[in-house]
């Protein structure tokens, strides 16, 4: 059955993009969109009967757009949708109101035999998470101009923890099956998508004495390991003699065999430049050892991919010449891919300006979206989906890989700190659930040089297998 969408007048780029995102690619279904005159949207069978669907983030008025008036209420408004006369998926049935109508009006959800009203604004809530439109307006940021988790709606008002749009896109799913429920919708499997970003492939091998009692003094400072100075100082020693396979974070041929037992080809990450010493990786692509490490990667069937370094989130050219660097690199040694990604050092990122950057550089996707200091969902999804540039209101080819899970964000103390026990692996594995339930992606980074202590390997293996 094809369907036909009524859009009211006005931001048609993004409402047609929207669309093809929950009702095409995540719904798989067939539909024609019409610009008409009136206040709601409309998505009508051939049968006549209709699904409406209140429209709230673009009626705003065009003053009002990218601007804080246009933002959700500061205190959303709970629907409680197990009064529902079907049952989607979801993570609970409290809805949180992201646009929308009052939920506590009797005409909030309505139906029929031919007829459905709902007052939840599927299309604007989901473009508003989709394109990170409140991090242009919000100025909050931390030291690395990073847009912080706690800012977030979703954090502010507990949702975080929950692929929202997700929800919604069942919600409107049940919907429009309760109408016709002839209706077949495209079905997504499961799956966990590993990477490993490469900050310290080797932890001695391309450190200076410098750099080297910096990190003593974090160990003394910071981690209060009275004995750490002491084993780092003979480790890079050995090292420095030409014994990299002495070298603690020289552990891939491990980690590649443990990713391929769960049946995952992970992405490593690898820096191509340096534009900021104090934060950036000090290995050069050409360096032998580094060759020889894409060169096993590539041949154990696993991907190579981009760390772009820490100054280029606002640099297209400089994005452009590592993204370059890389390829040269990799034809260098035979390697050949289908598809090229990566992800941000430190994950910083500038909306839309960084995404567009990576579309403009020619790379198929990104996977730097999650707040470094909250795990989590920030795009409100739990898949892929093509990005869009708010600003220019164009659709991109590349595609958003949202990364639910950064270990050291539920690990460390200046994030969640919930350590290496069980607390970090009920919060991981909650997380995975949630993407089993909805058929998304677990999307995991784990850094390389956060597998050296029998705690982290354990708890990597555990949230792995659960």
């Amino acid at each position: 059955m094809k369907l036909l969408v009524q859009i009211p007048q006005g931001y048609e780029p993004e409402r047609r993009y929207i669309l093809d995102v929950l009702l095409g690619e995540f719904l798989g279904l067939d539909f024609e969109v019409l610009p008409y005159d009136d206040r709601m949207v409309r998505i009508i069978g051939g049968d006549g009967k209709e699904c409406q669907i209140v429209d709230g983030l673009f009626s705003c008025a065009e003053a009002d757009w990218l601007t804080p008036r246009s933002l959700p209420a500061s205190r959303l408004k709970w629907w409680d949708s197990s009064a529902l006369p079907f049952s989607p998926k979801q993570v609970d049935s409290m809805v949180p109101v992201i646009y929308g109508d009052d939920p506590k009006s009797p005409g909030f959800f309505k139906h029929s035999p031919t007829s459905l009203y709902l007052g939840i604004d599927v299309f604007g809530a989901a473009f508003f998470m989709l394109s990170q439109y409140e991090e242009i307006v919000k100025p909050d940021r931390d030291r690395h101009d990073r847009f912080l988790g706690e800012a977030s709606l979703a954090y502010q008002e507990g949702f975080l923890d929950r692929p929202i749009i997700d929800e919604y896109v069942e919600i409107l799913w049940e919907c429009l099956r309760y109408l016709w429920p002839e209706l077949r919708r495209r079905e997504h499997s499961f799956r966990m998508l590993l990477s490993h970003d490469l900050d310290w492939p080797l932890e001695h091998a391309f450190m200076g004495p410098l750099r080297m009692l910096q990190r003593c003094a974090g160990d003394l400072v910071r981690r209060r390991d009275f004995t750490g100075p002491f084993r780092r100082i003979w480790g890079w020693s050995r090292v420095k003699l030409g014994n990299t396979a002495s070298d603690p974070c020289n552990n891939f041929a491990a980690l590649m065999a443990w990713d391929e037992q769960h049946g995952v080809h992970s992405a490593f990450n690898f820096i191509a430049a340096h534009t900021m010493r104090e934060f950036d990786p000090l290995y050069e692509l050409g360096h032998p050892w580094i060759r020889s490490l894409m060169r096993e990667i590539h041949h154990r069937g696993h991907e190579i991919g981009l760390h772009t370094s820490y100054n280029t989130y606002c640099d297209p050219a400089q994005v452009r010449r590592e993204f370059e660097m890389l390829r040269h690199q990799c034809e260098a040694e035979g390697i050949r891919q289908a598809a090229w990604g990566g992800r941000q050092h430190y994950l910083r990122w500038k909306v839309p300006m960084t995404l567009q950057n990576w579309n403009d550089a020619g790379l198929d996707y990104d996977s730097s979206l999650t707040f470094a200091d909250r795990a989590g969902f920030r795009c409100g999804v739990c898949r892929e989906f093509p990005g869009f540039n708010v600003t220019t209101r164009h659709r991109l080819h590349i595609r958003e890989r949202p990364l639910v899970v950064m270990e050291c964000s539920v690990i460390d103390l200046d994030y969640m700190g919930l350590g290496l026990g069980a607390e970090a692996f009920e919060e991981m594995a909650k997380l995975k659930a949630c993407c089993k339930m909805f058929g998304g992606d677990f999307t995991l980074l784990w850094h390389n040089s956060r597998l050296l202590l029998q705690e982290e390997l354990q708890l990597y293996q555990e949230v792995l297998a659960c």
